[in-house]
């Protein structure tokens, strides 16, 4: 489907987008022409009436099959402009929620995109109902069968329905993350994107897919770092965005949690992007941890690194030094820093040591599989096993031993 796309800026330091929201058409559509126009908002078409007229004409004229605006539209602008224009208008969260809808495969991707739906449509419910009794346009069909507070109340009571299945199944997350609270974990954050999958797949041994296009990963992937001893689960969930709305981080907001609640954030940055794209995409991702109050280490992973210069590295280092914390370059693609990384991730973890003197080979197999051995040596007819790991962890494996001397029960 051949699409046009129309940005609105205030002014010329207005940092809107034009080529994030031409990637994000891309997912879906085929772009073949763009507009930008410098000026306040128009209150019936976002736009001014000259380009309306303007893009009226490219429309009829290439059979155009679609309009996306980079703006958040109102729905009395979205219905004046497709009357105007003669086919679907829809704005740029209008768009994004379609690329959720696609790349939704899990039950509960798919039940997040249809909250985030309803959430976005509540608001402008009454106001779509009562444009499409006035004649129904494109993007307004079925609306007008409705009577205005029968079709308000529909849309409130379908998402307090999702949000109690969404619950449940946060609950089953919940219980899966306790399960897993003995191992480390490490959360993969990020702007869409940037190469989070990509980086997944090179630290875990994954073939996750990992396209060149926005908002591949919905679900939670949780898998665990390979070539390390200790035992370290990564998680990459769905990529970021600037004016992500409250309505769409809440819909998303089981996701996000399961990455920021992990002992350590991978912040991955695309470092190919010009300064001033960077800066403001560190300011977002700083802006969402806030917003589901993150509380974790971070360490800001500069992906990509093998397309920048030297030069290029020090400058982002001095210019954005204070978005950045614990900073280190990699490329998923080649390999380059990996190693590093995870060494990094090893010394951040902030991991505790005990010793143990055994020679009960359930507890040596134990810390061998559960834990990172330092030192493993025989002293005396007994083996002294230094290890690392988490300190709750270490505590509760000395507790436990102790147990294991004196009463002879296993370890588990």
């Amino acid at each position: 489907m051949k699409a046009v796309i129309v940005l609105r800026k205030d002014n010329k330091m207005d940092k809107k987008s034009l080529e994030e929201l031409e990637e994000l058409v891309k997912v879906l559509y085929n772009p073949v022409k763009s507009f930008v126009q410098i000026r306040k908002p128009d209150a019936k078409f976002q736009i001014g009436k000259g380009l309306v007229e303007k893009i009226k004409n490219y429309v009829r004229e290439n059979n155009i099959d679609i309009v996306v605006f980079g703006n958040q539209l109102s729905p009395t602008q979205k219905y004046n402009l497709a009357k105007e224009f003669k086919v679907e208008v829809i704005d740029k969260i209008e768009l994004v929620l379609q690329i959720f809808q696609k790349h939704a495969r899990t039950k509960e991707a798919q039940l997040q995109v249809k909250l985030a739906e309803l959430q976005y449509e509540l608001p402008r419910a009454k106001e779509k109902v009562r444009l499409a009794k006035k004649g129904e346009q494109p993007g307004f069909m079925g609306y007008g069968d409705y009577e205005v507070e029968r079709y308000y109340q529909k849309v409130k009571r379908e998402i307090a329905s999702i949000k109690k299945k969404l619950e449940k199944l946060r609950e089953h997350r919940r219980i899966a993350r306790k399960g897993r609270e003995k191992f480390d974990s490490v959360g993969l954050v990020g702007y869409t994107n940037a190469g989070k999958t990509s980086l997944l797949n090179i630290l875990c041994g994954e073939k996750k897919e990992a396209k060149n296009q926005v908002f591949t990963t919905l679900s939670t992937t949780t898998r665990r770092i390979r070539g390390i001893k200790r035992k370290i689960l990564v998680t990459d969930t769905v990529g970021f965005m600037d004016d992500l709305p409250p309505f769409m981080i809440e819909a998303f907001l089981s996701t996000i949690e399961e990455s920021s609640d992990s002992d350590l954030i991978l912040l991955v940055i695309d470092a190919s992007e010009d300064i001033e794209e960077i800066e403001r995409k560190l300011k977002v991702n700083h802006e969402i941890l806030e917003k589901v109050n993150c509380k974790s280490p971070i360490i800001t992973v500069f992906n990509k690194c093998d397309l920048i210069t030297e030069e290029k590295r020090e400058e982002i280092l001095t210019k954005l030094e204070r978005y950045i914390v614990n900073p280190i370059f990699v490329s998923a693609k080649t390999g380059e820093g990996i190693e590093r990384l995870k060494n990094l991730i090893l010394d951040k973890l902030n991991l505790s040591i005990g010793v143990i003197e055994t020679n009960n080979p359930k507890v040596v197999s134990f810390l061998y599989q559960n834990t990172e051995i330092i030192e493993d040596i025989e002293e005396e007819g007994k083996r002294i096993i230094t290890f690392r790991a988490k300190e709750r962890e270490v505590n509760r494996i000395l507790k436990i031993h102790r147990v294991v001397r004196e009463d002879g029960y296993r370890v588990s």
